[in-house]
């Protein structure tokens, strides 16, 4: 299926003060950033209905480069996930609640259609693991597995090889993809509407959740 629709999280910037008000918004299903007294910036998401973090929640974190996260063990944020966002990513965090502010509700619906898009398979960094290089194999495309089509750093790392113009080799024109059965994983795992995606579609396609970026 390469069509959604996706409800996804509107961020809002709160200031410590209004942590309450923070909390309601990310309850109702949105995202918040919330600037503490120090100068800290720490992301508040919210779970699903056993307490896990979304799918949404999730990618945000990611989408920053981050990874670190806990959930908030008493005061009114009780069972949010939260993340302090590292200096480097503020600026980033940020701009979702720029982007954001013309939304008022704490959700958004957006209509996604894959083979309309590709973003996310325009300099895309994709780490590919042993067991979608022995898929590769198995499925019969060895050459898959080849420096052609893969990067091997010094740290073990292996990484799909990109052409110069950033476009992956395995999407057509049509923009379906040559290796669909064998796809790896983490082409497989990328979820349509998440901040990953809309970064994607902002960096290539110069659409901003929708609306054409301004020259």
């Amino acid at each position: 299926m390469s069509e959604y629709v996706v409800v996804r999280p509107v961020w809002r910037r709160f200031e410590e003060r209004f942590l309450e008000r923070a909390v309601a918004w990310v309850r109702s299903g949105g995202h918040a950033v919330v600037a503490r007294a120090d100068g800290s910036h720490w992301l508040y998401l919210g779970v699903d209905e056993r307490g896990r973090i979304t799918k949404a929640s999730l990618w945000s974190i990611l989408a920053l480069d981050q990874e670190r996260r806990s959930k908030v063990k008493d005061g009114p944020a009780k069972g949010l996930v939260t993340s302090r966002v590292e200096p480097h990513a503020v600026e980033a965090a940020l701009d979702w609640c720029e982007r954001d502010s013309i939304h008022r509700k704490p959700t958004r619906k957006i209509e996604l259609d894959c083979l309309d898009c590709a973003a996310c398979c325009h300099d895309a960094n994709v780490i590919l693991y042993e067991s979608d290089l022995v898929r590769f194999r198995k499925g019969g495309r060895p050459e898959l597995t080849t420096p052609t089509y893969i990067k091997r750093a010094r740290d073990g790392k292996v990484t799909l090889r990109f052409l110069k113009d950033g476009r992956c080799q395995n999407l057509a024109p049509d923009n379906k993809c040559y290796v669909y059965d064998v796809r790896p994983h983490n082409c497989r795992v990328f979820p349509a509407g998440t901040e990953a995606c809309l970064a994607a579609r902002e960096s290539t396609l110069k659409i901003r959740d929708g609306a054409p970026m301004s020259a």
